[in-house]
């Protein structure tokens, strides 16, 4: 089925009257006859328009088409398939739910094709590699096909939301099947003579961690190893070192292990540098003050951050230095330790939409067309310089 997505450049298709109109008010060249004398010759009345006829037919023809084309590359001409598909989109995530594969199986029996939720939509039988997923972008991806309808079976995992919001397709049906909750080791600490098992929980609602006291830590949980800071500060920075200080002990508390020292030690994690002197080369990684002004923990680059050269702790409370701090010093352990999320986004937050007929207009049409249209074009432009017109 023919159709258009801006329907409105249809009435372009009026100015066909105007080739047509020059064409006719166009007058061919008289061909010249050589006479003797004028003495025979009458003046008669003009007949310029009783005569009137269509000259020049295949110029006229190539430049009506011209125009045709022309209104139909505005207009966004689409061949509209009467046959759609209908699909079931599954994530591979949900292979071991009994509901969600039940589902699955009662829509393809009605005739839905099987598609992993992955990037290009694969189909049942392809036995590829997981692929990253970001559900905005599979939304987008989604509502570009071809499809009388879709439906979606996805964990919902707010991980996989990645980027800019994408509301549904009025076609596009999204169903969240929830994760079973998890409880799971990450790691173990030995601190103060004290034996403490990291322990986070996960569901659909709410991620959170508990530490556990236990006698022997098991040998299959990772133990991080202590993190090294060298704190060094300068005459002048005596509050700005109090202030970090205070910090630190903050963050001590956590199930981690810190030792602080005031000189740089050779084999220091970090180095807190509160000194206008040059910082001292080092493997560790770098926090030091600047004089320029900005938030405190400014990254500088993979290895560095800034600190303004004075800051008080108005400055620090209100740049929250603790937790910023804190995740600065722990990264390198919660990314070892690969922590689980099941948070899941709930399907009534995805919004349906209209889908505008432009985004799903098959650009293949449109550039046969163009291509018709220049080749037209050239053909034209060479009978109009044969026909001198």
């Amino acid at each position: 089925m023919i159709q258009f997505t801006q329907p409105a450049w249809l009435w372009g298709l009026a100015a066909l009257a105007v080739p047509v109109a020059i064409h006719l008010l166009s007058r061919k060249e008289g061909r010249v006859v050589p006479v003797g004398s004028l003495r025979h010759l009458r003046e008669t009345t003009s007949q310029q328009f009783r005569g009137i006829k269509l000259n020049e037919l295949l110029l006229l023809a190539l430049r009506l088409l011209l125009l045709i084309l022309l209104v139909l590359l505005l207009a966004g001409l689409f061949w509209k398939n009467t046959e759609r598909q209908a699909w079931v989109v599954v994530d591979r995530d949900l292979l071991q739910n009994t509901r969600a594969m039940a589902l699955a199986d009662s829509l393809v029996a009605k005739g839905y094709e099987w598609r992993w939720l992955e990037s290009g939509f694969p189909k049942k039988n392809n036995s590829g590699a997981l692929s990253s997923k970001n559900n905005w972008q599979a939304i987008e991806q989604l509502r570009t096909q071809h499809l009388q309808h879709a439906v979606v079976l996805s964990t919902g995992l707010l991980t996989e939301f990645k980027g800019e919001l994408q509301p549904l397709g009025a076609h596009i049906d999204w169903q969240v099947f929830e994760l079973e909750p998890r409880k799971l080791s990450i790691y173990g600490v030995e601190k103060e003579n004290t034996k403490l098992v990291r322990t986070v929980f996960t569901s659909a609602t709410r991620t959170y961690f508990e530490s556990e006291a236990v006698s022997m830590l098991p040998d299959s949980l990772p133990t991080p190893r202590p993190i090294q800071i060298s704190l060094v500060a300068d005459k002048g920075y005596e509050t700005e070192a109090r202030i970090v200080t205070a910090a630190l002990k903050s963050i001590a508390t956590l199930p981690i292990k810190i030792n602080v020292t005031t000189e740089l030690h050779p084999a220091a994690d970090w180095l807190i540098w509160l000194s206008d002197k040059p910082t001292p080369e080092t493997a560790a990684k770098i926090i030091y003050t600047t004089p320029a002004s900005g938030m405190l923990l400014q990254p500088r680059s993979a290895t560095q951050w800034q600190l303004p050269k004075a800051f008080t702790l108005d400055a620090a409370l209100q740049n929250d230095l603790t937790i910023r701090l804190a995740a600065l010093l722990t990264k390198d352990i919660t990314r070892q330790a690969a922590i689980p999320d099941n948070r899941s986004l709930p399907a009534a937050f995805l919004n349906k939409t209209e889908v505008a007929m432009s985004s799903v207009v098959d650009a293949g049409n449109n550039a046969a067309i163009l291509i018709f249209f220049l080749l037209v074009l050239s053909v034209e432009r060479v009978v109009a310089f044969v026909r001198k017109q």
